[in-house]
């Protein structure tokens, strides 16, 4: 072996080496589960991290300015999220998703399946069915259980699949995430992983998240008239802040420590003073992106 090693060798062994120190870290190192709430402008975009590389994406904004925030959290060695929610079909919600089908590879995708001739429904439907992507379509009373976490579907009550309907606000995909905070990391029989399944002395273990898409008046009643539990620590606010959602019977039902809501640069008002005093008069916590950022929950 020579003495003196050509320059490329070393620049390959250096980078051999921080590969191997990244993929050691993060086969054992212990992981939070966490939800970070993109600041996607006007428009809504979330992502659930669960363990193991584990993604759940909710909604994306409107344009491609999420694949910028999805690097940012993501390992840049991770090219698959597993699961998409689009809440309804408003570009500020699925924009940033038809970005996603085309840059990432996607377990499965959630969605109402209402009707829609829109371009941007038109192309993700061809991208979902060019690369084969598995869609279930959201109904009351669905469970789903990803990584370290549960998801359940609280609304709509109805399959809508290829229905038209007058308002796709009110037809949003409601469902609260639970998070549960068992620690990860190897095991020492083989390497196989393993859950701890100790109590994390934190506030926060077990956080739950209700998620709202758009939704008015009209469906909190629904759910408040058929009695289902809505609450949560933590709230992403409806329609970014509207008015016109999140009522006071609806908070009471809910009882949120957090509010979180997604807004940006808008010319509707939003947040609206009336939300905010709603929010205030029960000393709920307000986050907002427009203000903080990214807004990340561990």
């Amino acid at each position: 072996m020579p003495k003196k090693y050509p320059i490329i060798f070393l620049i390959l062994l250096f980078i051999l080496n921080a590969l191997f120190a990244v993929a050691f870290y993060n086969e054992n190192y212990v992981q939070r589960p966490r939800v970070i709430f993109f600041d996607a402008g006007q428009g809504d975009a979330a992502m659930a991290d669960v363990g193991n590389n584990t993604q759940i994406l909710i909604d994306g904004g409107s344009g491609n300015a999420v694949l910028e925030k999805i690097g940012k959290y993501m390992p840049f060695y991770d090219r698959k999220i597993e699961l998409v929610i689009m809440t309804h079909p408003d570009k500020d919600h699925m924009g940033g998703l038809v970005e996603v089908l085309k840059y990432y590879q996607v377990g499965q995708v959630l969605e109402t399946g209402i009707f829609c001739e829109t371009e941007i429904c038109q192309e993700w439907d061809k991208l979902i069915l060019e690369k084969n992507i598995p869609v279930k379509y959201a109904g009351f009373g669905q469970k789903i259980n990803i990584g370290n976490a549960n998801i359940d579907i609280l609304y709509p009550f109805e399959n809508l699949k290829d229905k038209e309907v007058k308002d796709d606000n009110e037809t949003s995909i409601i469902l609260k995430l639970t998070i549960n905070k068992g620690l990860f990391k190897l095991g020492e029989n083989g390497g196989e992983r393993k859950k701890i399944l100790k109590q994390v002395q934190d506030d926060n273990f077990n956080n739950s998240y209700l998620f709202t898409g758009d939704m008015g008046f009209k469906a909190e009643k629904e759910l408040l008239d058929k009695n289902i539990n809505v609450e949560s620590k933590i709230l992403k606010v409806s329609h970014h802040g509207s008015k016109n959602a999140t009522s006071n019977e609806f908070l009471q039902t809910v009882k949120p420590e957090k509010a979180v809501i997604s807004v940006g640069k808008n010319s509707y008002g939003h947040p609206a003073d009336e939300l905010l005093n709603r929010l205030k008069n029960m000393s709920i916590e307000i986050f907002r992106t427009d203000e903080a950022g990214d807004l990340v929950f561990k």
